[in-house]
C-alpha cells in the first residue's frame, strides 16, 4: 500500500509540474512526456490504452520515433502514423497514432521512418466498423 500511495504522489507532482512548465511556454499541455524516461512514456502509452475514457481530449506532448502502417479499406486513409516509444530494456514497444490536420503528403512532409518526432495534440477517438480507435488530433508535429 505505501509503494502505491508513493507512486500516485509522485504522478501526482510530476504531471502538476510538466503541466506548469508546458503553460509557461504558452501552450496548454496537460500531459507532457518528452521530459520522462522511456519506461514511463511506455507506462502511460499503456494505461491510455487501457482506460481510454480518462484521456479523451486532454492536451499531450509526446517525443518517439516516427513510423507509419498500411491500413486496411475500412479506415478510408491509406496510412496510420505513429510515435511509438520502446521501454528501457528495448524488448516492448508502444504507439501512439497521430492525426496531422490539414493537407500533409506522405512521405514529403513526414520524417523517415524511425526518425525522432515530437507530436503534441488532442487525444480522441474515432470509430471503425464499430470499434473504437484513438489517436492524437495535431498541427504540431516537429521533426
Amino acid at each position: 500500500m505505501k509503494k502505491f500511495l508513493f507512486a500516485l504522489t509522485f504522478a501526482l507532482i510530476f504531471f502538476q509540474a510538466s503541466k506548469a512548465s508546458a503553460q509557461q511556454k504558452g501552450k496548454k499541455v496537460d500531459i507532457d512526456l518528452t521530459k520522462v524516461s522511456n519506461t514511463f512514456i511506455y507506462s502511460q502509452l499503456f494505461n491510455m490504452m487501457a482506460e481510454p475514457e480518462s484521456y479523451v481530449g486532454k492536451t499531450i506532448k509526446i517525443k518517439g520515433v516516427f513510423a507509419v502502417y498500411d491500413l486496411p479499406p475500412e479506415f478510408g486513409r491509406k496510412n496510420a502514423f505513429a510515435v511509438v516509444i520502446s521501454d528501457m530494456a528495448g524488448c516492448c514497444q508502444q504507439g501512439l497514432e497521430f492525426v496531422w490536420e490539414g493537407k500533409h503528403d506522405y512521405p514529403k512532409d513526414y520524417p523517415a521512418p524511425g526518425k525522432s518526432i515530437t507530436v503534441t495534440g488532442v487525444f480522441q477517438n474515432y470509430k471503425v466498423q464499430g470499434y473504437d480507435c484513438f489517436c492524437l488530433k495535431t498541427n504540431d508535429v516537429s521533426f
